[in-house]
């Protein structure tokens, strides 16, 4: 059984103990976590506490430091430009990134995007969370406020990426190096407009196979082949 992880930006560290509240302390107690269970902390930065559980109580949980050690960043850094799609598509997509190991997450409209955004950020946070605490991703993803396709394209970065149907060449020749800015379009597709101004920004098109994809399968998979094809 793997060893549950915690996260918590801060810790509230006192004489070797740290103190959980809030959610991750719900968590645990949903979890019927008890004392002697050992207890992984993380704080997004690549802080890492080995400990063990002392007690939990009704308002927090009460662990004790056994070891305390420092994740590296990853080298690559892997941007997913992801269109807004379905609700459910999108998160779904969203966690299954964050397990794939991509650092940064910005979400954007383009011309076929059919949903808003619709004040999800803090919803999308704790997907988030949830997916680098089952994946072990110790550095926390970066997620975005939505921006307009014009913005993503602007963005800089040493391979610009953009996934298409059509007239889409190999991934392995189109990377350059970090950071990896891969662009991901809506359910309807790209139209003739955004691939014009991507390709005058940079930008290469990308093609991943003969079948369509749909959206969220297209950034999963598109994610993991970058990081495959980076040797990472």
């Amino acid at each position: 059984m793997a060893v549950r992880s915690v996260y918590l930006p801060q810790p509230e560290i006192h004489d070797n103990f740290i103190h959980i509240k809030g959610d991750e302390h719900r968590h645990l107690v949903v979890a019927r976590a008890g004392p002697g269970e050992t207890i992984e902390v993380f704080d997004g930065k690549g802080g890492v506490w080995s400990t063990t559980v002392e007690s939990i109580g009704k308002r927090e949980a009460s662990v004790r430091i056994v070891e305390e050690r420092r994740i590296q960043r990853d080298p690559l850094e892997l941007i997913l430009a992801l269109a807004l799609i379905r609700v459910a598509a999108f998160e779904l997509a969203l966690e299954k990134v964050v397990e794939v190991g991509v650092t940064r997450i910005v979400p954007f409209s383009a011309t076929r995007s059919n949903i808003a955004a619709g004040g999800r950020h803090e919803r999308w946070l704790r997907i988030l969370i949830e997916a680098a605490k089952q994946s072990k991703q110790y550095h926390l993803p970066v997620l975005d406020p939505p921006v307009r396709f014009d913005q993503v394209i602007s963005m800089q970065a040493a391979s610009k990426i953009m996934f298409a149907e059509q007239d889409g060449g190999s991934l392995k020749s189109a990377l350059a190096g970090s950071p990896v800015l891969g662009l991901v379009g809506p359910e309807g597709g790209w139209t003739d407009r955004e691939l014009s101004e991507a390709r005058n920004s940079g930008f290469t098109t990308v093609s991943l196979g003969a079948t369509i994809l749909k959206a969220e399968t297209a950034a999963i998979v598109g994610a993991a082949l970058i990081r495959y094809e980076m040797g990472t």
